[in-house]
């Protein structure tokens, strides 16, 4: 069985965008700082399956730190991951990422799906999907949408999803990402489960971190 983990990732923002300048984002410092922390752990946690980070900022064309630490925990970097839609909608820009990793998607039978400016707690979640890998979900709060900041999918689900649901459906109809593959696995009577929790923390700007 092939499995990797994935993790899409805009590890540096603009300045400039209206969002930053409105505190409606993390310092890119801080977020860095999140990255450097969630990707090692997420590594530290799974020593042996292949991890790619597709990051759409262009940060991982210049030396850095995290960029060491990338290379060191043998994560593989895809480049030139497109950005168009990701400042309009969050989803748009995560569906956007997935078509243009299609091509290793493709060469894996699920995908574990990890955003790593969060802060796995243990292993708990993926430890149980590798056990029995299946199609694999939190709910929300409220019970009507699935949390995609880490979640397990069957590699061709996924690259149905992304053929059907492309990133100008989101933004023409407000939808989120996390509602829009609720829909998705509900309306098309695919087989999934549930987990209580992915056991990790959440950071969000101007708020506490939230454990989920």
């Amino acid at each position: 069985m092939n499995i990797c983990i994935l993790m899409p990732t805009t590890i540096e923002v603009d300045d400039n965008c209206s969002l930053y300048k409105a505190n409606c984002l993390m310092p890119n410092n801080i977020r860095i700082k999140q990255y450097i922390d969630g990707i090692q752990q997420v590594r530290n946690l799974n020593p042996d399956i292949e991890i790619y980070i597709s990051d759409n900022s262009n940060y991982l064309n210049k030396e850095s730190e995290l960029l060491n630490i990338i290379n060191e925990n043998n994560i593989k970097i895809i480049m030139n991951a497109p950005n168009n839609f990701g400042h309009i909608n969050k989803g748009s820009g995560l569906i956007e990422n997935w078509i243009h990793n299609n091509d290793i998607i493709k060469k894996y039978d699920y995908i574990i799906h990890f955003e790593p400016r969060q802060l796995l707690q243990s292993n708990q979640f993926i430890d149980n999907f590798l056990k029995n890998p299946r199609n694999l979900f939190t709910l929300g709060s409220d019970k009507k949408h699935f949390n995609t900041g880490l979640f397990c999918i069957k590699s061709d689900v996924l690259l149905q999803f992304i053929k059907l649901i492309q990133p100008h459906i989101l933004i023409k109809n407000n939808y989120s990402i996390e509602n829009i593959i609720y829909n998705y696995i509900i309306g098309n009577k695919i087989s999934y489960n549930l987990l209580d929790k992915m056991d990790l923390i959440w950071y969000f700007p101007n708020h506490p971190p939230v454990y989920h």
